[in-house]
């Protein structure tokens, strides 16, 4: 019997080419350093892709709030919740409004109505603050949403209205709290998005200046409870912001342990509020005219011997709104008139 035989190559095996153990090693390194140059692309891809996301989402929500101006007889761009009215004691009101005008239901202050449960969220569909009643969803969710608190409770719909998925209103870089703000029941939950704290990941600007003393009409340059067509500069006068963006405006100096309601969570040896898209004291925010744009509210130079900067800057009015002596005190007051 003739047998054959692979005719043989000087210098090579009689199966093919072999790689050497130096080759590999060379071939997996660079792999390797083209894995560690590629990754931190990708990941600067993927934030920027949700930090415009998210761009979207509040600048959809400015203009929802425009278009609801325009139907609303008092020409509010920030939606009042219904209940506002129905507050007995206008001194020491059971809610504010920043998140009540739209988003699902939160689950953030459990033990509202009692026992720790997500049904007894201070924001939940029990306490009167579901989907159905959130004005400004009707805009944004033509389709509407079940009331399951009447008129008879639904423990069941209340859960389903804390798992919504209400895109438009949940910023896709909302990972959670900042490190140090004035309320610590939401910074102390570091695993829960604003989202499911409040029901959205976003806030609506109201912010007030009191007089020095208590029991005092507010100066106010927010577009809250007034017409937008009033408002003195709504290129430079913010409607809606990211969530974080709210807290960084209002983080505390430091704790402040003998405040019962908002004892403060300070920021920690930084002094930073950090953002949702990789980058310190900088936010998606919309603002009255309906443009958006990411802003940085840090002010640079402004920074203390312990540290503490300014992070706001109320706008210098000149004509509006006027100020005149307060007839129940030697303070001042603001007239929107």
């Amino acid at each position: 019997m003739i047998r054959l035989y692979p005719r043989r190559s000087y210098g090579y095996p009689a199966h093919g080419i072999a790689f050497t153990l130096i080759e590999l090693l060379v071939v997996m390194a660079i792999i390797s350093l083209l894995i560690a140059i590629l990754l931190p692309s990708i990941e600067r891809a993927r934030m920027a892709a949700k930090e415009s996301g998210c761009l979207s989402n509040v600048k959809n929500i400015g203009t929802a709030g425009r278009i609801y101006a325009i139907e609303d007889p008092q020409e509010w761009g920030i939606p009042a919740h219904p209940l506002l009215y129905s507050q007995g004691d206008r001194r020491n009101p059971i809610y504010i409004g920043a998140y009540e005008w739209g988003g699902k239901s939160g689950i953030g202050w459990s033990h509202y109505l009692g026992a720790p449960d997500p049904v007894n969220s201070r924001y939940g569909t029990k306490a009167g603050f579901g989907p159905a009643t959130r004005p400004l969803n009707q805009m944004l969710y033509k389709a509407g949403f079940a009331d399951h608190a009447t008129p008879t409770f639904n423990r069941v719909g209340a859960l389903q209205d804390t798992t919504l998925d209400l895109a438009l209103l949940r910023c896709p870089g909302d990972d959670g709290p900042p490190r140090g703000a004035h309320c610590p029941d939401w910074v102390l939950h570091t695993e829960r998005t604003s989202y499911d704290q409040f029901g959205t990941s976003y806030a609506a600007n109201l912010f007030m200046i009191g007089g020095p003393v208590g029991d005092t009409p507010m100066w106010s340059n927010s577009p809250y409870l007034r017409p937008l067509s009033r408002v003195p500069n709504p290129t430079r006068t913010l409607l809606y912001e990211e969530n974080i963006g709210r807290w960084a405006w209002a983080t505390r100096r430091e704790a402040c342990p003998t405040d019962s309601i908002f004892p403060g969570v300070d920021p920690g040896p930084t002094k930073t509020v950090r953002g949702w898209h990789g980058r310190d004291w900088t936010y998606n925010r919309c603002f009255v005219d309906s443009h958006a744009e990411r802003q940085k509210v840090y002010i640079e130079g402004t920074e203390d011997e312990d540290g503490y900067a300014a992070h706001y800057r109320m706008e210098d009015l000149v004509k509006y709104p006027v100020t005149r002596p307060s007839p129940q005190s030697n303070s001042s007051w603001c007239s929107f008139g």
